[in-house]
């Protein structure tokens, strides 16, 4: 029976060294997997960080290029504000011009009218001569800076409209902005 017992014992240990055996890869392998999903939750956490930093870049950009188009806009709309009041300026220079004109030819033709010929001497009637042609200088003067000042108005009128449309391209380019941000 001893050696039964001993039999019995050492099947016995054996199939508990097969069972430790068949067990150690098991318990071997949790900590091991333990590990490599320490290591993905790093990897994971590593990954979202580099995500959040490239949507703060992002939105760095973003905030830049919203900013710079932002002083555009402002710098066009001072712009605009200066053009229009250069071509106000320039507008009402040829209504004076064309007011001052106005009365020059009356002048003019109130001379030419009457006529210097009626003078009661020729020394009068040199000196309506003399007042008629400077007169129409003048007027020859007035109309001359009245059609630069009309060159000028049409000049501002279509820089204007330029500047008018680059604000409108700077408008739309913020309005993309807005869009984006949303």
């Amino acid at each position: 029976m001893t050696g039964q017992r001993w039999l019995l014992a050492a099947v016995f240990l054996a199939g508990l060294m097969a069972a430790g055996a068949a067990t150690a890869p098991t318990l071997l392998a949790e900590p091991q997997a333990r590990s490599d999903s320490g290591d993905a939750a790093v990897t994971a956490l590593v990954a979202e960080l580099r995500a959040l930093r490239a949507d703060l870049a992002a939105a760095s950009r973003n905030q830049l290029r919203a900013q710079m188009l932002l002083g555009r806009v402002q710098m066009q709309e001072q712009r605009l504000a200066y053009l229009d009041k250069q071509r106000s300026d320039a507008a009402g220079q040829v209504a004076m011009l064309g007011q001052i004109s106005s009365g020059l030819r009356n002048q003019t033709r109130g001379l030419d009218t009457n006529g210097c010929n009626n003078a009661p001497n020729a020394e009068a009637r040199r000196d309506c001569e003399s007042m008629a042609t400077m007169l129409k200088q003048q007027l020859a003067d007035q109309d001359a800076r009245e059609q630069q000042l009309r060159t000028q108005e049409n000049e501002l009128t279509n820089a204007l409209a330029a500047e008018q449309a680059r604000w409108s391209e700077f408008n739309s380019r913020l309005d993309e902005l807005e869009r984006s941000l949303r």
